[in-house]
């Protein structure tokens, strides 16, 4: 069990560092390229789209084909991918192309990285869903959700450290962990068969048991990717900090976040007692206090304990609607909701950015307020919802 565990750790966080570690250098990269923001933001969102929709894609593929051979497909297209987004962006620096050619190479390998990636949390999860029992399984999406917080957390700080020798270098690191992670997979994870031998009918994300943990997923990724994205502007903006000063806070703020995160996680991984429903409530309640703290006060400690609780709140979050997705639909349905899961997160990363800097145009204190009341509106549903059954009962819920 434990080389599983540690392959499907490795997969997901090697999923997600490739993800992360294109974010901190694409900046600099696009203007080298003497290209604008625009530019940029086309790229990073059609990788995105892409990722939403292909993610329940896989999701089934993975019910049909297996997790495994869905696993290694995903790390094998990633390589491809970053090979292809890493020479397109050498021939670009390097003036051997432009123009719109460049742009439309970029963003062709960008959608196909988009693509690929999700395979692997998708085959991932519904893996870890097959090899844990229904009380187990809050522990073993918490296993994944600490795979997920330390790609976060590593992923830009490992593109920051290669970005020393040169801009490009994290991409060659980005082509280079799918393979390592290939390899792991590959020689540790044993290959299952199939668990649907005949077509099924695909989840529905509106039915009954699942649309709930859906939501808190939309609202738990939302919270994350609007604080990341519009967090240096309004701390910049509160404090009155320079450019240096607000880099160096928000950093420090995120590493925090991250921290508690995979603390909150590796303990639940330990003591698996909370179920979903729980887990979502006490973490809706402290990314609630965490935003109400970025909110009311101006004053950085109180903003690092905001950190801190946020990095918590969203811990328990994770896992649990991770595995309230997993408990309402049966085995067979694992690898669907899976992909559910995962493009609910691709689906955040699209919304959460244009949203919360048009929210902030008009007030800055307006795209954390809008966060906090979905959060809020989340919570009380899944308070007071009406306890249906899915395939396990409401008191495993």
């Amino acid at each position: 069990m434990f080389r599983i565990r540690f392959s499907i750790f490795l997969s997901v966080f090697v999923a997600m560092v490739g993800l992360m570690i294109i974010a901190p250098v694409m900046p600099p990269l696009i203007r080298e390229l003497g290209l604008n923001e625009l530019h940029s933001g086309i790229i990073i969102s059609l990788g995105s789209i892409a990722m939403a929709v292909m993610a329940p894609v896989w999701g089934r593929l993975s019910d049909r084909k297996g997790r495994k051979a869905v696993i290694v497909i995903g790390f094998i297209g990633m390589f491809v991918s970053y090979v292809l987004f890493t020479a397109t962006m050498y021939a670009g620096l390097s003036q051997l192309i432009g123009g719109g050619l460049l742009v439309l190479l970029l963003i062709v390998a960008r959608g196909l990285i988009g693509m690929f990636i999700p395979a692997v949390p998708s085959a991932a999860q519904a893996y870890m869903a097959d090899v844990t029992d229904e009380k187990g399984r809050a522990g073993g999406m918490a296993f994944i959700g600490a795979a997920n917080g330390m790609g976060l957390v590593l992923g830009p700080a490992i593109a920051g450290a290669f970005a020393l020798i040169g801009l490009i270098w994290p991409l060659y690191i980005g082509a280079l962990l799918p393979i390592v992670a290939l390899l792991v997979v590959t020689f540790l994870i044993p290959a299952q068969k199939p668990v649907i031998q005949e077509k099924l009918p695909k989840v529905n994300p509106f039915q009954k048991g699942l649309t709930l943990y859906l939501f808190a997923g939309l609202a738990t990724m939302l919270s994350i990717v609007t604080l990341q994205v519009v967090g240096g502007f309004y701390f910049q903006d509160q404090l009155s900090l320079t450019t240096k000063e607000t880099a160096r806070m928000i950093s420090v703020g995120l590493m925090i976040s991250g921290v508690a995160m995979i603390v909150t996680q590796g303990l639940q991984m330990k003591n698996p007692k909370w179920q979903p429903k729980p887990l979502i409530l006490v973490g809706s309640l402290l990314v609630i206090i965490s935003l109400s703290l970025f909110l009311f006060f101006m004053n950085l400690m109180v903003y690092y304990v905001a950190f801190f609780l946020f990095g918590i709140g969203t811990g328990f979050m994770m896992p649990g609607f991770m595995a309230g997705s997993s408990l309402a639909v049966g085995r067979e349905q694992q690898g669907s909701v899976a992909g559910l899961v995962a493009s609910v997160q691709g689906i955040s990363a699209v919304i959460a950015p244009i949203l919360s800097t048009s929210l902030y145009q008009l007030d800055k204190h307006l795209p954390f307020a809008v966060v906090g009341v979905l959060v809020i509106l989340m919570g009380m549903t899944l308070l007071f919802s009406n306890k249906e059954k899915g395939y396990t009962t409401q008191r495993h819920l």
